[in-house]
């Protein structure tokens, strides 16, 4: 979708749709205001005909006029202007974009919704919110002969706001570049298949990429990876990127889970919860993402990003419960349920990450149930011994949309993952999940990892209904936030 931006002269400009805002109480946007001076009051009266609240995404049109020379005009709802906030901006977006794509508009016009509030940052919410909410994942869906795709986007403003239109692009584009590769289903995906990606991006910019297959696994005693992955026909993989500028001020390295599918293995999921296991590979995905981005946008911060890959399937030569699992570490894992099985590659990786010296060691994963049950389906939930760390991140995330919220590494609860037989089991009783799997991750990050967080995405990752700018599938989480993290960084 191109973007240009047109000066803000309402007198000059025509088009099919023109899209602009109001606030509750019937307070007009600046642009609105001038639109509705120019209809003699009109647009201000039929929103109190039609009772419109303004609430955040909600939205009507209403034909054009001699004096406005546009086909139609559609007002989205931005809520109350002292709770105005940038997500805000990105949901009036998506609603505006949505209206525009019904009544078949090809270019559309948008006010920068809350710069009188929000400043030119807020053209980087706007074409978050327009990218965002454009995706569909409709790859394997007959294309309807007569649809309209809107082609282009004009916004009114000044020249400054083009570099932040253009980091709103990148970071929605990195967003949905994730999520493509999330929806797609584990007969697509396998993990040579993750591994191709991997690669096609590291050529494309141009990252250093290795990839393990099976002997180098087993050189690398990564045993957690081959031990999930040795059930499946499609043999594990383990995936090292790097971004590494010329004068870095940092090093990070971002791991992601990377089950293909998961079917829960011997222990095998109910029908219900294994019908979307293709999502088990957000984590990784998102890693793909973020170094998508980070090159993208040429940022002065070593990355590396990690992804160990395997799909989870019951057979002939699986893992077992009882299974023991000896780590290149020297931690011996006992196998409680083959289900829990992120874990255990992870494992893997953060043995790997912390042997890289990183300033800070991010992790990302589908990693438990439970943390949906204590933060619900929106929520991502923080582990981290760094509480300032914890906090920045959640801070950020109120500005990208992305919800954080910090769950404790209680000690208390270690006594849960503690085995007669092994160092640690891979799982705890069904009380405190996300927290016992968060404190198993913990044991494999090195001492010389002073900065961990570990993100247990399960429930934000993947959304069974539509939701703001999000349609049914993958949502990208947390790519946004991570990079805004990386922009951010001292």
């Amino acid at each position: 979708m191109k973007f240009q931006v047109v000066g803000k002269d309402i007198n000059s400009l025509q088009g099919e749709a023109l899209v602009v805002g109001v606030y509750q109480d019937q307070v007009l946007s600046p642009v609105a205001a001038r639109i509705d001076e120019k209809m003699s009051s009109l647009l201000k009266d039929f929103l109190k005909d039609i009772h419109f609240k303004a609430e955040v995404g909600k939205c009507v049109f209403m034909p054009g006029h001699k004096d406005v020379k546009f086909k139609n005009i559609i007002i989205v709802g931005l809520g109350k202007k002292e709770k105005l906030s940038l997500d805000t901006v990105r949901q009036a977006a998506a609603a505006g974009l949505k209206e525009a794509k019904k009544l078949r508009h090809k270019e559309v016009y948008f006010e920068l919704l809350g710069e009188e509030a929000l400043g030119d940052e807020t053209a980087k919410a706007l074409a978050e919110g327009i990218e965002l909410a454009d995706y569909q994942f409709d790859k394997y869906k007959k294309k309807e002969e007569d649809e309209v795709k809107i082609e282009k986007i004009k916004v009114l403003g000044e020249e400054t706001v083009n570099s932040w239109l253009e980091l709103g692009q990148k970071l929605a584009a990195a967003t949905n570049f994730t999520r493509d590769i999330v929806n797609e289903p584990g007969n697509v995906i396998k993990p040579a298949d993750l591994a191709d990606i991997a690669q096609k991006l590291a050529q494309e910019y141009g990252l250093a990429c290795t990839v393990y297959d099976e002997e180098r696994l087993k050189a690398e005693k990564m045993h957690g990876i081959l031990a999930v992955g040795q059930g499946s026909a499609h043999p594990p993989r383990f995936i090292h990127l790097i971004y590494k500028p010329q004068n870095p001020i940092k090093r990070v390295v971002f791991i992601g889970k990377g089950i293909t599918f998961d079917s829960g293995g011997l222990d095998i999921k109910p029908e219900q919860f294994m019908k979307t296991m293709k999502c088990d590979k957000a984590g990784a995905c998102a890693v793909l993402g973020i170094m998508k981005a980070v090159a993208e946008l040429k940022l002065d911060i070593e990355v590396h990003g990690l992804i160990p890959t395997a799909e989870n399937m019951p057979g002939g030569n699986a893992f077992r419960p009882d299974d023991i699992i000896v780590y290149k570490n020297g931690k011996g894992v006992k196998i409680a349920n083959t289900d829990a099985d992120g874990r255990l590659i992870l494992a893997d990786a953060l043995i790997y990450g912390s042997a890289l010296k990183p300033d800070v060691m991010i992790d990302m994963a589908t990693l438990t149930g439970a943390c949906m049950v204590a933060l619900g389906r929106f929520t991502t939930g923080i582990f981290s011994p760094q509480g300032e760390l914890a906090a920045k991140i959640k801070t950020l995330g109120e500005k990208t949309g992305e919800k954080f919220w910090q769950l404790p590494l209680d000690d208390d609860l270690k006594e849960e993952i503690k085995s007669p037989f092994a160092d640690i089991k891979n799982v705890g009783s069904r009380y405190g999940g996300a927290i016992t799997a968060a404190l198993f991750l913990k044991e494999f990050v090195g001492e010389e990892v002073e900065n961990w967080v570990h993100l247990d995405i399960a429930g934000p990752a993947f959304l069974e209904k539509a939701w703001k700018y999000y349609a049914e599938g993958a949502t990208g989480v947390p790519v946004r936030t991570m990079v805004e993290f990386l922009r951010e960084i001292k």
